[in-house]
């Protein structure tokens, strides 16, 4: 199982150009960022990093084709990947935060109108653009016209679809190279893959034709303390906390609490801040334990063995999104997690 390294948006260039150095050196498969509202645009740090490396896969996370039309997406992604001579990777989703931010939808649960249409669309203009042909794409929710795209290379890029309900997961697996899962714990990985594989089933897609992910964050360190402070702060952002994540390992009751007090973690993760008021620290324990990987540094062995339930379930790649000080973060998972995956 190959393992991708997502880095925070926020960092300066400088910094995303030296974590993307440190990722190659240590044998990662591609490093990957989050695309933010407020954050340098993702292809400008890969495109700096993309001239200083020379295997490493580079990619957004995850990018809607309602915030970055589909004919500009383009332009960007084959742009990237012909500087990283081939190397470029994307992940195309419904949007999250941007759309929000743009006025495009209300909050982090609301669907985009169109959503899974918009996606699959999406995919299949960036698959099918060839330098030979002129633009011509007229579907259901997008119509592109245009001359031939001849400067772009042969070579086309890895495009993913980031999916982890069953209308997406079915659709992805019928369209993508690959699908990026987010936050789905191990209670839940199997039936997702029964979905991906009926649908490539009926697709009569071969299973090795797409790569299968999931993405996970990680709060692993020298002072258990400090790690699940730093959980705490992220927890909102995992699967948004809906109940189809949560309900295989908290009881009736206690998903009600999680809805109830949804609002609180949302403003620990606006703050910053460990402090999730009405939630008892019983219920957030389940939830750091379920859907990240927190811990001391002497407990890596716990979360490999969780990274080959995940690998022995299917999966061919593994995302893991590091938050504060990601380099101790890199160097500990190539030490001891790379060598047994």
């Amino acid at each position: 199982m190959k393992i991708d390294i997502i880095l925070d948006p926020t960092h300066t260039t400088d910094e995303f150009l030296e974590l993307g150095l440190i990722a190659e050196r240590l044998g990662f498969n591609a490093v990957l960022t989050a695309n933010y509202p407020s954050a340098i645009d993702p292809f400008i740090n890969f495109s700096i990093l993309a001239k200083e490396t020379e295997k490493i896969k580079l990619g957004p996370v995850a990018i809607s084709p309602f915030e970055t039309h589909p004919l500009k997406l383009s332009n960007l992604l084959y742009g990237l990947n012909q500087l990283s001579k081939g190397r470029a990777k994307i992940f195309i989703g419904g949007g999250g935060g941007t759309l929000i931010s743009m006025g495009l939808k209300n909050n982090r649960r609301e669907m985009h109108p169109n959503m899974v249409q918009g996606v699959k669309e999406c995919v299949d203009f960036l698959k099918q653009l060839s330098p030979e042909t002129e633009i011509n794409f007229n579907q259901e929710v997008f119509q592109i016209n245009g001359p031939k795209p001849q400067w772009i290379d042969q070579q086309r890029p890895e495009i993913f679809i980031a999916a982890s309900k069953p209308k997406m997961l079915s659709m992805a697996a019928e369209t993508a190279d690959g699908i990026m899962m987010s936050d789905v714990p191990l209670v839940r990985i199997d039936e997702c893959m029964e979905i991906i594989n009926d649908s490539l089933k009926h697709s009569r897609r071969d299973r090795g034709s797409i790569s299968i992910s999931n993405l996970f964050s990680w709060h692993v360190k020298s002072n258990r303390k400090e790690a699940i402070s730093e959980a705490r702060k992220k927890l909102f952002v995992r699967g948004m906390l809906e109940n189809w994540y949560i309900s295989k390992f908290l009881d009736e009751d206690e998903c009600k609490i999680i809805e109830n007090n949804l609002h609180e973690f949302a403003m620990a993760y606006a703050n910053n801040s460990d402090v999730i008021e009405g939630v008892p620290d019983h219920i957030i324990e389940k939830l750091i334990d379920k859907l990240t990987f927190t811990g001391l540094t002497n407990d890596v062995d716990q979360f490999t063995d969780e990274l080959i339930q995940f690998k022995n379930a299917g999966l061919d790649e593994f995302a893991i999104r590091l938050y504060e000080k990601p380099e101790e973060s890199m160097k500990l998972i190539a030490d001891k997690v790379l060598p047994y995956l």
